[in-house]
């Protein structure tokens, strides 16, 4: 029964690890998009204020 149930808790280890690493790549690829839109926003937004 020990056996079972450190293999369960190192699944919802891997688990957890790959979760967080995963949360962490849309994190990034979301702000990088942001950071696009930004970047496409301000020069049309510069030559409609002119």
């Amino acid at each position: 029964m020990n056996n079972h149930r450190n293999a369960l808790f190192h699944q919802l280890d891997n688990f957890v690890k790959h979760g967080r690493s995963f949360a962490m790549t849309i994190s990034h690829k979301i702000t990088n998009l942001e950071k696009l839109v930004i970047l496409l926003i301000i020069p049309t937004y510069a030559k409609v204020s002119n």
